[in-house]
């Protein structure tokens, strides 16, 4: 009997498994020997480091909006704009003067809010104005658009350490790298600056 060879992605995808579901089977069953790559994590100065908990999130940046979403809807609310101020070199952490002073954002969002309850845990996100926010670490934040560049479809996800789409696999780093060579094209991510109470999300 001739038996084909699958990968662990191939065959949840062969079953039927898709989306969120399949994310979190793979997350939730990957050792460290099934791993295609070592995810790669850099900090502001581009050096590598061992974990997310050493970075600063000034590699990327997270959207967000004023009446928030969960996880997998989408919402288009949110200021849009051309030319970002002069605090552009913001992320992080910052004073609320500080967040203030950043003008034509793409997202903000209200991390009080309940629809925003996803972020108040590492490796939680939601979906909103079509950008994936995700927490790294409690009060670190990240974001890139959710369309894909394999294929323009909107499944990007946040999958622990990366960016994942569920669509077909392509796999990209924080910093918008990709890690396979269905992500051979890069992801475009956000600069992100909070000040506790509001995330915003800018270019």
């Amino acid at each position: 009997m001739d038996q084909d060879k699958y990968t662990r992605y191939q065959f949840l995808k062969s079953i039927g498994f898709k989306g969120s579901a399949l994310v979190a089977i793979l997350a939730a069953c990957t050792k460290k020997e099934d791993a295609i790559l070592e995810p790669l994590i850099l900090n502001k100065n581009g050096q590598k480091v061992a974990s997310l908990d050493s970075t600063n999130a000034s590699q990327v940046v997270s959207s967000a909006s004023n009446s928030g979403s969960s996880s997998g809807s989408s919402s288009s609310s949110g200021n849009t704009g051309g030319n970002v101020s002069a605090s552009a070199n913001l992320v992080g952490k910052v004073t609320t003067d500080e967040l203030n002073s950043i003008k034509n954002y793409l997202v903000k969002l209200d991390l009080t809010s309940s629809a925003t309850n996803a972020l108040k845990t590492a490796g939680g996100y939601i979906i909103t104005n079509g950008t994936v926010v995700a927490c790294s670490s409690v009060g670190e934040y990240v974001a890139a658009q959710n369309l894909c560049t394999h294929q323009p479809r909107q499944r990007i996800v946040f999958n622990r350490t990366e960016y994942y789409c569920t669509d077909h696999g392509a796999r990209f780093s924080l910093s918008g790298q990709g890690l396979n060579s269905l992500g051979s094209r890069g992801l475009t991510v956000y600069k992100t600056a909070n000040d506790g109470k509001n995330l915003v999300i800018y270019l």
